[in-house]
């Protein structure tokens, strides 16, 4: 394995669920990820159940963010987390109701934008996602992202109240999955 002092980059990666058991897909995709020779999981924060947010559906979804460290691209880190969304039967062309959705949120010194819209980092709609910004302010409240120029907290504290509603799931609700 390399050593991870050289060339190793952290990042997080926002994980959503609304279908089966939807804290265990989560749980089973961080799984996969660490599985790469490439990619550490360092911690995940707590699990949040939250209204589904831009797509058309009634399932309410679970949503996690999770920090890593890789020596992977932006690029090659995208392919592995569709990779692991296509092997849990996520068809992105398909239904909006998802078994698992995984976004590359933010890159340390990524900063991409392409023309076809493949591929954005930071995730161009993470500042208005209270189900993005709520779990990722338990594991980098400080976290300066730069195209806002805020941190993370900052972000998460200038949403309006009326925003899509989050729920923090307590220990005994995370239980048996």
């Amino acid at each position: 394995m390399p050593d991870k002092a050289q060339g190793w980059k952290r990042a997080y990666i926002g994980l959503g669920a609304n279908l089966g058991d939807r804290i265990e897909n989560c749980i089973k995709a961080l799984g996969l990820l660490s599985t790469h020779p490439e990619i550490e999981v360092l911690r995940c924060s707590q699990w949040y159940e939250t209204e589904p947010v831009d797509i058309n559906t009634s399932q309410w979804f679970i949503n996690a963010v999770a920090e890593i460290i890789t020596a992977l691209g932006p690029e090659d880190l995208l392919a592995n987390l569709l990779a692991i969304e296509k092997a849990m039967g996520r068809d992105r062309m398909g239904t909006e109701d998802r078994p698992i959705d995984l976004d590359l949120l933010f890159m340390e010194g990524a900063f991409i934008q392409t023309s076809n819209h493949q591929i954005h980092v930071p995730h161009p709609r993470l500042s208005t996602r209270r189900f993005v910004l709520a779990p990722w302010a338990e594991l980098a409240p400080n976290l300066l992202l730069a195209p806002w120029s805020k941190t993370v907290s900052e972000l998460l504290a200038e949403l309006p109240e009326d925003s899509p509603e989050i729920r923090k799931l307590n220990h005994k609700e995370t239980q048996g999955s």
